[in-house]
């Protein structure tokens, strides 16, 4: 796929965090899972928990940097399920891939689809939107594309996944997906590996919401 093909296709991401987390994320960037994890006062046995491990619950932890954090649950990611569908990896990498990442939905439905999925649209969201073109000039090198929702496998169907579920730009052929699966799911995630530590460079609105309710919206003043 073309960098201005897809700048066109998806001039914003959108990326859905904990209410509240916006000040901690502004300040230090948004970080992945595993860096989280590791850079907190935990022990090995709990940081084990939330990395070699589903996270079937959210885990709050006090971070001596990020204050409160939150680590997201990974309820949606059925092992029952996901195992037979992996082709090449193992549970541990499956996880290890989501740890090492952070995500973004390139299209608005996909945005709503999660802000009003049942665990969700009770609860306040701090909702990202990232200038696409912007995110690109300074991580292009770990964006990675991916055509599937990669945190869910929800039924005995769940698509398929491995080590070419996730490629770089270049490599990912939009015009196959597209033909397959319709333009809103082309591409599902776009993924940084790594994280993006001056998100803050990037986000051109930050909206408190509760399911499709916006609730109020933070200063990037």
């Amino acid at each position: 796929m073309d960098l201005e093909h897809l700048v066109k296709l998806h001039p914003q991401l959108f990326h859905m965090a904990v209410a509240g987390s916006w000040p901690a994320i502004a300040q230090h960037g948004l970080l992945p899972t595993r860096t989280i994890v590791e850079t907190s006062d935990l022990g090995k046995e709990e940081m084990s928990e939330l990395l070699d491990q589903r996270r079937a619950k959210s885990v709050r932890i006090q971070h001596p940097q990020l204050g409160d954090v939150v680590v997201r649950d990974q309820g949606p990611l059925n092992l029952t399920h996901l195992e037979p569908k992996l082709i090449d990896v193992t549970v541990q990498g499956w996880l290890n891939i989501l740890n090492d990442r952070v995500f973004f939905w390139l299209h608005p439905d996909k945005l709503a689809g999660l802000l009003t999925a049942r665990r969700y649209r009770s609860s306040v969201q701090d909702v990202l939107t990232v200038d696409t073109r912007s995110l690109l000039k300074s991580a292009v090198e770990r964006v990675r594309l991916s055509p599937i929702n990669s945190g869910a496998a929800l039924y005995p169907n769940a698509t398929p996944r491995g080590s070419d579920t996730f490629l770089s730009i270049a490599d990912y052929d939009y015009a196959a997906r597209k033909r397959a699966r319709g333009s809103v799911d082309a591409i599902v995630e776009l993924a940084v590996i790594g994280g993006v530590p001056d998100i803050a460079d990037h986000v051109v609105s930050v909206r408190r919401m509760r399911g499709l309710e916006e609730l109020g919206e933070y200063s990037l003043g």
